[in-house]
């Protein structure tokens, strides 16, 4: 039975967080921030969207004071699709990487994925903690396998890790074309890709939640300590940053995780 997120609202500031992850963690969503476009409203995220900065800044210290963590100590990604896990530590804080999945064993250290319908996945144990962007290239590419390994790498225990995957587009909406099945049946093996493959009449459409959760059990991850948001960002546009329901015109949303 899939276990759910926890909504919060701190102020009028709307997050998620998961009942088992003990560290400062959340998942934005749209309401609680300053933003004024009407693609933007409210709580975006994003530095290059064309939004206000003033708007912007003010948008991180509303999240931040609602999950409790510093707003000066984030580090971000660029989200360049890949299934590149880097390690950060203090030294980091306050710049941006070209990868999709940050982790980190450094007590303060918030590690921040911005999404808005591709899969954000937060992972925890008490030795260390990632944040990891999965779109479906990075999710056929492993990127949750390795944000695992890298954990395990600092000394986790994969039955000890607790995973919480936020709001993304969901299968009800995620209709995929014929060369993303050729590519996810070559990056995955056709066995594995159908499972998570549903045809309607002549659509098809991708669980991205489900093949996240099925390649996290397989780094090891128990099933019973994964919670999956039962929320679709497209079928949800009012509270959640959707790029397909807005055909690329919106803001993103942030996962954030601190030790």
């Amino acid at each position: 039975m899939n276990k759910e997120l926890i909504r919060e609202n701190k102020g009028g500031t709307v997050y998620f967080r998961s009942p088992d992850i003990t560290a400062v963690h959340g998942f934005s969503t749209r309401l609680g921030g300053v933003s004024k476009a009407p693609h933007l409203s409210e709580m975006n995220l994003g530095k290059n969207l064309g939004d206000d900065p003033e708007s912007v800044e003010e948008n991180y210290r509303r999240i931040a004071k609602a999950i409790g963590f510093d707003e000066n100590n984030v580090v971000f990604t660029n989200q360049i699709h890949s299934n590149t896990v880097k390690y950060v530590t203090e030294a980091d804080i306050g710049n941006t990487y070209d990868c999709d999945g940050l982790v980190s064993d450094k007590k303060g250290v918030v590690l921040a994925v911005r999404t808005a319908d591709c899969v954000p996945i937060l992972l925890y144990c008490e030795k260390c903690a990632a944040a990891v962007h999965a779109g479906w290239r990075g999710t056929a590419n492993s990127i949750q396998i390795n944000a695992v390994n890298e954990m395990v790498r600092l000394g986790a225990d994969p039955k000890e890790i607790k995973a919480a995957i936020g709001a993304c587009i969901h299968k009800c909406c995620y209709e995929v074309g014929g060369d993303f099945c050729d590519s996810l049946y070559e990056l995955l093996g056709r066995e594995l890709a159908l499972r998570h493959i549903e045809k309607r009449g002549d659509r098809v459409y991708c669980d991205l939640v489900s093949l996240n959760k099925e390649m996290l059990i397989s780094a090891g991850i128990r099933d019973e300590n994964i919670t999956a948001s039962l929320d679709c960002t497209c079928c949800n546009s009012e509270l959640y940053f959707s790029h397909r329901a807005s055909k690329g015109k919106r803001g993103v949303m942030s996962a954030f995780i601190c030790l």
